[in-house]
């Protein structure tokens, strides 16, 4: 019994083992500065500054946030949960009426969004934090569906096809500024009566939005009627699992409230990517429109 249970628990630690050993021979090259192209100043700010520079800091925070992640899921989803190989069967709405998949777009945009600023406030070129950056989201997103694929959950390529639609996006971002004028954002309201944090069993408590820069899209002539730091956002949720909520609310561009500085910038870029509580309503069907002042989930 007891070479049973151990086998056990070593066949449960496999999948997100094997992902985060993946994760690290990918990122350990991050410790090269010849990996892509940088320019000499880079490079020399980056020995003049040492290890607590900006520019490691950033990479820390980079590693961080996919490692993080990942270990997040093995917690949650992975451990002691060990299965053979499979794949999910359901179809994209069956899992809280599609919303699940928003929430993979959304991941894996605000992973691609993060880390690009991240290393561009550590100093790194532009052309090497976009390509990090879509490297990094776009290998997140297939490396979690193996773990899941491991697990209860199974291999599902409609989350796949979810999270590239996510890195996609923010990559669209970088290289047509236009785009810039409509960001992904998410907002959770966490009931206190809930005892663990387990993203997928709160999906009545998710929004994911898509938010638009209404000053940057009226006629040069209408803009000075539209403050810039207002927007405008339509978001997605479930209701009791089984309806579809949508819901239509006033947005802040945090960018355009917050003081600047350089340390600060990025933190504000970060932040600008949740939804703060705003007037909105929210529409269900067979049920009334529902005005909040405030509203969270």
């Amino acid at each position: 019994m007891v070479g049973e249970t151990t086998h056990s628990h070593f066949a449960s630690l496999r999948p997100w083992s094997l992902l985060l050993t993946a994760f690290v021979l990918c990122f350990s090259v991050a410790g090269s500065q010849t990996t892509f192209p940088a320019d000499s100043t880079v490079s020399d700010s980056a020995s003049a500054h040492g290890f607590w520079s900006r520019y490691n800091l950033s990479r820390m925070g980079a590693a961080g946030i996919v490692g993080g992640s990942l270990l997040y899921s093995a917690g949650v989803w992975w451990v002691n949960d060990f299965h053979s190989f499979h794949l999910d069967p359901s179809k994209w709405w069956e899992t809280d009426m599609g919303v699940d998949k928003e929430g993979h777009v959304y991941t894996c945009y605000y992973m691609f969004r993060a880390i690009n600023e991240l290393l561009l406030w550590g100093g790194h070129d532009s052309s090497s934090a976009f390509w990090w950056s879509l490297a990094a989201s776009g290998l997140y997103g297939p490396l979690i569906e193996v773990g899941d694929g491991f697990s209860q959950y199974g291999f599902d390529f409609n989350d796949v096809a979810a999270d590239l639609a996510g890195v996609g996006f923010a990559a669209l971002q970088v290289k047509v500024p236009y785009m810039q004028n409509f960001e992904l954002k998410w907002s959770l309201y966490y009931p206190l009566n809930r005892h663990s944090f387990k993203i997928n069993d709160l999906y009545d408590y998710h929004i994911y939005w898509i938010s638009a820069r209404v000053h940057n899209l009226l006629p040069s002539g209408a803009r000075p009627y539209w403050p810039e730091w207002l927007q405008m956002a339509f978001g997605v949720g479930t209701w009791n699992h089984e309806r579809r909520t949508y819901v239509l609310s006033l947005d802040y561009n945090l960018e355009k409230i917050l003081p600047d500085g350089q340390d600060l910038n990025v933190v504000t870029k970060l932040l600008n990517m949740f939804h703060l509580p705003a007037p909105g309503v929210k529409f269900r069907k067979g049920a009334a429109p529902e005005w909040q002042l405030l509203l969270l989930h």
